[in-house]
C-alpha cells in the first residue's frame, strides 16, 4: 500500500472514536428528499450534520405549514390544544366568545352594527386617511394589545386566537375568548376602535367548541401560505422613512392560562410515539421467534394420512 493511501486510511480511522465522544452540535445544511434514508413523514425534510465535523448526520421534520404532512400535523395538535383549553374554561363555568377583528376601512363609511341596524347611522372614524397598509399590518399586534388590556380592567379574560388575512391584503383576527362578564357587542365595538381596528367585527357566543377549534386550526393553515404577500411595512428611526419588510407576525397566540401548551402535546405525542416503536419491536421480536419455532416442527408424520382442512 502506497504512503498516500496509508495516510488515507489513518485519517479516517482516527475520525471514528471522536463519534461515541462527541456531543453532536448539529446544524442545517439543507433539505433532501423524502425516502428510506430519512424515514419521515415529511416532503422535504430537513439535513443536520456535526458542526464538530465527526460525520454524524440526522434527519429532522421541516415542522413547517407549508409542508402538507407537517402542516396537517400542526394542524391536528393546535386543534387538540384549543378544543381542551375551551372545554376546561366551559365547565369552569366561564362565558365563550368567538370574536373577528377587521381592519379600519379604506375609505369614509357609516358606522356598522351587528344585527338590526338602526335607522340612522353615524360616520365611522376608523378610516386612517394618512396610513397604509402595510403600516397597519405591521402594528396590528398592538391594537390586540391593547384590546385586550382594555377588556380586562374589569373582567377576567382568557383567550386563543388566529391571524388570517383577508382579500384586501390586510390582517383580521379570529378569538376564541372566555371571560366572567357578558361582552356587549357596542361595548367591545368602542374598544376595538379606540385601539386601532375598524368598525367591523362580530362577537358571537360559543355554540360547539369543536367547531370553533376548528376555525381556528383553519385559520392558522390558511394565513401561513400568505404570509410572504402580506404588505408589510416598519419606520426606520434613523431615516424616518417606511422600509418594506417580509411580514413576521405570528400565526396563532394564547393566554398564559389557556390550559395545556403546545410543548405538553409534543410531549405527549412523542411519548406515544416511542411506546407504539416499542410495542412493534416487541411484537416483530415475537413474531420472528414463533416462526423459528414453527420452522423447526415437522408439518406431518412419516406414513400417517395429512388432515384434509
Amino acid at each position: 500500500m502506497s504512503s498516500l493511501a496509508q495516510g488515507q486510511v489513518s485519517d479516517r480511522a482516527s475520525l471514528h472514536p471522536r463519534v461515541g465522544d462527541c456531543s453532536h452540535r448539529m446544524r442545517v445544511v439543507g433539505r433532501v428528499r423524502s425516502g428510506r434514508e430519512t424515514r419521515l413523514d415529511c416532503e422535504q425534510p430537513l439535513r443536520a450534520v456535526c458542526h464538530a465535523g465527526c460525520g454524524h448526520v440526522e434527519h429532522w421534520r421541516c415542522d413547517s405549514y407549508g409542508c402538507a404532512l407537517c402542516g396537517e400535523v400542526k394542524r391536528r395538535r393546535l386543534h387538540r390544544l384549543v378544543d381542551n383549553g375551551a372545554g376546561i374554561h366551559l365547565a369552569n363555568g366561564l362565558l365563550g366568545y368567538f370574536v373577528t377583528l377587521t381592519a379600519p376601512g379604506t375609505s369614509d363609511h357609516l358606522r356598522w352594527y351587528q344585527g338590526k341596524r338602526p335607522r340612522h347611522r353615524v360616520a365611522c372614524t376608523c378610516h386612517d386617511h394618512g396610513g397604509s397598509k402595510g403600516t397597519w399590518n405591521a402594528g396590528e399586534s398592538k391594537c390586540w394589545n391593547r384590546l385586550r388590556t382594555a377588556l380586562t380592567r374589569d373582567r377576567q379574560v382568557i383567550f386563543a386566537g388566529a391571524v388570517e388575512t383577508q382579500a384586501r391584503g390586510m390582517l383580521h383576527r379570529h378569538v376564541l375568548l372566555f371571560t366572567d362578564r357578558e361582552l356587549v357587542h357596542e361595548e367591545v365595538q368602542a374598544l376595538a376602535l379606540a385601539a386601532g381596528y375598524g368598525c367591523v367585527l362580530d362577537v358571537e357566543p360559543v355554540k360547539s367548541v369543536q367547531k370553533a377549534a376548528r376555525y381556528i386550526a383553519k385559520y392558522v393553515t390558511k394565513s401561513s401560505g400568505e404570509r410572504a404577500a402580506v404588505p408589510w411595512e416598519r419606520l426606520d428611526e434613523e431615516t424616518g422613512e417606511l422600509v418594506g419588510k417580509r411580514a413576521t407576525y405570528r400565526l396563532w397566540s394564547s393566554s398564559r392560562r389557556w390550559g395545556i401548551t403546545m410543548r405538553e402535546i409534543r410531549a405527549t405525542a412523542s411519548a406515544q410515539a416511542r411506546a407504539r416503536a416499542r410495542y412493534l419491536a416487541e411484537l416483530t421480536e415475537l413474531l420472528g421467534d414463533s416462526a423459528t419455532v414453527s420452522g423447526c416442527m415437522p408439518t406431518a408424520v412419516a406414513g400417517e394420512p395429512r388432515a384434509v382442512p
